[in-house]
């Protein structure tokens, strides 16, 4: 009686009412559970702004430097150049004519000469058959033979070439053994026509044709090694 006497005098225990546990599982619901032990705010968004100028990529870069244009020296140098590259084969192309008629000429005169040795000191009566055909003939190749040469010599030369063994240094030494050996047949021409009656002239005769052969030969290389290089 006491104990219960006690528990009146304390008051009567609440008990939660239904409204009050569905209104607790209703809140229990709308709030999420916390992660990691505390709640977590979503951040705010951030105010859209215009995209800025797209900037360019690494890789967008020009392997070549762009081209400088040419200044006014540089276009006239090009004009020069081609200027005299059109002269020297204009030149060249003569100089190419030219040397069939050296050829011509020179084999012609080589023949007569021949024949007027061999007229003069070879048995035949020394009747001067060929003396006068022999001349022209060699004068003419004299005159041929140098406006040829100078067709070369005066083309002019844009570029520049290293100095090396092939087709073109053979023929220019050819023509120098050959250029060598037609001054050398004019000297002895005349000196050969000036002893008329001595013995020497023979001498000067057969030094004239020996010459003679070996200029024709030399010109014959240089010709051949430009033709069929």
């Amino acid at each position: 009686m006491a104990f219960l006497a006690l528990l009146l005098a304390v008051g009567p225990v609440p008990t939660p009412s239904l409204l009050s546990l569905r209104e607790a599982a209703a809140l229990a619901q709308a709030t999420p559970p916390a992660q990691g032990g505390a709640a977590q705010q979503q951040p705010a968004s951030k105010p859209e702004t215009q995209p800025s100028q797209a900037k360019p990529s690494d890789d967008d870069f020009n392997l070549l430097a762009p081209e400088k244009k040419p200044d006014a020296a540089a276009l006239a140098t090009q004009a020069r150049i081609q200027s005299e590259t059109r002269r020297r084969r204009t030149m060249l192309q003569l100089h190419q004519i030219g040397g069939f008629a050296t050829l011509a000429t020179m084999t012609a005169t080589v023949v007569l000469g021949q024949l007027n040795y061999m007229d003069k000191y070879g048995g035949g009566g020394d009747f001067g058959t060929y003396k006068t055909a022999h001349s022209i003939s060699a004068y003419t190749t004299a005159a041929v033979f140098t406006a040829t040469g100078l067709l070369a010599f005066l083309a002019p030369n844009p570029f520049e070439k290293p100095l090396r063994v092939d087709t073109a240094t053979m023929h220019k030494a050819s023509m120098i053994v050959a250029t060598a050996g037609m001054a050398t047949q004019i000297i002895l021409g005349i000196a050969t026509a000036g002893k008329e009656g001595t013995v020497a002239q023979r001498d000067l005769a057969l030094a004239h044709q020996i010459v003679g052969y070996t200029t024709l030969v030399a010109t014959y290389t240089g010709f051949l090694v430009l033709t069929f290089e």
